[in-house]
C-alpha cells in the first residue's frame, strides 16, 4: 500500500448522472465501460502500480468509495492507495483461458463503488512480445472520454511525461454542495431563445408523445437474462477513413453524421434479413458536456441526444444523411441534451432506492429505451496540430490499437463506441451474450461497416454550412 495524509475526511459530492447510473447499477444493470490498449513490448507491473497510484493522487475521484452521510451519498476520498486495483495474468500460466475468455473474464468482474475504487486495471502477458492493458471503470464515476483521460495520466506517469492535462486544477466540488451539471445547465438560458420552454417540450415529447410510438428493438437470436457482457472490434484503417473525411467535407456534413446514418441503415437492414419490420428506431447519442472549469477533471461530464428516423426517411441513404445533419445541428444550437440534465438532477432529488425503481420501470416498459446507443470518443489523444496520438507507447512498449466501450441497458441488448487512434477508427461493439450469439454480433458489425463504407460512393453535394457549438457534442 501506499498511503497519502493531506485529504483525510474529504469528499466528493456526486452529480446527476453519477447517481442515476449508481440507480442503474442497484437494478442490477452493469454500469460500466472499458478500454484495452494492445501492446507490442513488456510492461513494468511495478512501474505502472506506481504510475497508477500517481494518476489517482492527481485525479481524487478515482480513489474515492461511496458512502452515505447525512442521508445523501458522496464519494470520500481515501487515504490508502490500494494495491489490487492492478492485476496481472500470464497467459502461458492460464492454459484453460485465451486471449478473449481473459478479456471476457475481466470485463465481468462487478466493481462495488461502495467498497472498492471505481476503477480496475489488468496487464496480460501474452506472450514475449504481445501484451494487453485493459481498464474497466464504473460509469457512476467516468465517461468515456474523462476514463481515457485518466489512462493517459498513467501513461504519463509510466513515462515520467507529464502534459498539462494531466495537472488539472483541483476539483472545485471538494469546497461545492452545488451539481456542476445543473449549474451549467441553467447557464446556457442566455444563449437559447425560449430556453426553458424548449427543455420542457422535449421532456414532454420525451417522455409523453413518444411514448406511444416505442422504438424498434434490434433483432437478436437468444433470449437469455443474463448481464454479462461481450465485445467485438473492427477497424477502418487510416486510408479509408481519410477517404470518409474528405468525402464528409466536401458534402458539408460531419463524419459523425454519415456514422449515424449509417447505423439507422443497418439496424433497417439487419431487421428486414431476420424477417422483422422496422419502424421508427431510436439512436442514444452520449454527449460531452464539460463545463467550464471541469475539463480537465476525472469525472462523469455527459448527458444524451436522441434521435428518431422513420421508415420514409431511411427510404433513401442521401436523404437519410441530410436529414441527420439537419436534426443534430437543430438538436445542438437548442442545447436539447441539456433538458435531460433537468430531467436527471430532478430524479436525483429522491432517494436513491425510488431512483433504481423509477430506472426499473423505463427498463421493464421499454418503450423509453432507445433502440441502440453510438458514441464517438474521437481523437484518442492527439498531438496539438496533427492527426498523430501525443502518446505512442508505454515505456518502450508500443502502442498498436485503443478499443473500448460502455454500458450495455437491457432492452437495447448491445452498444458501439468509436474512437481514432493513430488513424485507425475502432469499431468496438459491446453486448449482452445471453441476447446475441457471437456469429450474430460480428455479422452485425460487418454489415455497420459495409453501410459505412457504401456511403463513400453516394454522399450529397455540399451543403450551405451551419455553424455547431462543437462544446455540447462529441
Amino acid at each position: 500500500m501506499l498511503a497519502t495524509t493531506t485529504n483525510r475526511g474529504r469528499s466528493i459530492p456526486l452529480n446527476c448522472v453519477d447517481k442515476c447510473e449508481l440507480a442503474l447499477d442497484g437494478i442490477d444493470e452493469p454500469a460500466t465501460t472499458y478500454a484495452i490498449l494492445d501492446l507490442e513490448g513488456a510492461v513494468d507491473t511495478e512501474r505502472l502500480k506506481q504510475a497508477i497510484f500517481s494518476a489517482q493522487k492527481v485525479h481524487l475521484r478515482t480513489r474515492t468509495i461511496v458512502r452515505r452521510r447525512r442521508l445523501r451519498l458522496i464519494r470520500e476520498i481515501e487515504d490508502d492507495l490500494r494495491d489490487e486495483v492492478l492485476t496481472v495474468w500470464n497467459l502461458a500460466e492460464l492454459p484453460d483461458r485465451d486471449y478473449e475468455g481473459c478479456i471476457f473474464e475481466f470485463l465481468n468482474r462487478r466493481i462495488d463503488v461502495r467498497k472498492e475504487f471505481p476503477f480496475r486495471a489488468l496487464v496480460l502477458r501474452r506472450n514475449d512480445v504481445e501484451w494487453s492493458l485493459m481498464f474497466t471503470f464504473h460509469h457512476s464515476a467516468l465517461d468515456g472520454i474523462r476514463a481515457l483521460a485518466f489512462v493517459r495520466s498513467i501513461i504519463e506517469h509510466y513515462n515520467n511525461e507529464l502534459s498539462e492535462a494531466s495537472r488539472p486544477p483541483e476539483d472545485a466540488r471538494i469546497f461545492s454542495k452545488k451539481d456542476e451539471l445543473f449549474e451549467f445547465a441553467q447557464s446556457q438560458r442566455a444563449r437559447v431563445d425560449h430556453y426553458y420552454r424548449k427543455m420542457f417540450s422535449y421532456l414532454l415529447r420525451r417522455f409523453i408523445l413518444e411514448a406511444f410510438r416505442p422504438p424498434t428493438r434490434v433483432f437478436h437470436d437468444k433470449s437469455g437474462k443474463s448481464k454479462e457482457m461481450g465485445h467485438y472490434a473492427r477497424t477502418i484503417p487510416p486510408a479509408e477513413l481519410k477517404q470518409l473525411v474528405s468525402g464528409t467535407t466536401s458534402a458539408g456534413v460531419e463524419l459523425n453524421d454519415l456514422l449515424l446514418a449509417a447505423l439507422y441503415m443497418t439496424v433497417d437492414k439487419w431487421n428486414r434479413m431476420h424477417g422483422k419490420a422496422s419502424k421508427k428506431i431510436r439512436v442514444m447519442l452520449p454527449v460531452n458536456m464539460s463545463p467550464k472549469g471541469f475539463r480537465h477533471i476525472v469525472s462523469n461530464q455527459a448527458a444524451w441526444l436522441t434521435l428518431s428516423t422513420m421508415p420514409e426517411d431511411r427510404a433513401d441513404p442521401v436523404r437519410l444523411l441530410k436529414k441527420v445533419r439537419s436534426e443534430a445541428v437543430h438538436a445542438t444550437q437548442n442545447r436539447r441534451a441539456f433538458s435531460l440534465v433537468y430531467f436527471f438532477y430532478f430524479s436525483s432529488r429522491f432517494p436513491l432506492v425510488i431512483m433504481s425503481e423509477l430506472c426499473r420501470f423505463l427498463i421493464i416498459t421499454r418503450t423509453y429505451i432507445d433502440s441502440i446507443l453510438l458514441t464517438n470518443l474521437g481523437p484518442t489523444w492527439p498531438k496539438v496540430g496533427s492527426d498523430q496520438p501525443a502518446i505512442t507507447g508505454i515505456g518502450s512498449s508500443r502502442i498498436l490499437s485503443i478499443s473500448g466501450s460502455t454500458s450495455v441497458v437491457s432492452p437495447m441488448g448491445l452498444s458501439i463506441c468509436l474512437g481514432t487512434y493513430d488513424g485507425n477508427l475502432s469499431i468496438t461493439v459491446a453486448y449482452r451474450p445471453a441476447m446475441f450469439s457471437s456469429h450474430k454480433i460480428r455479422s452485425f458489425l460487418d454489415l455497420y461497416v459495409e453501410q459505412i463504407g457504401q456511403y463513400k460512393v453516394g454522399l450529397p453535394a455540399p451543403a450551405a454550412a451551419v455553424p455547431v457549438d462543437c462544446a455540447t457534442q462529441r
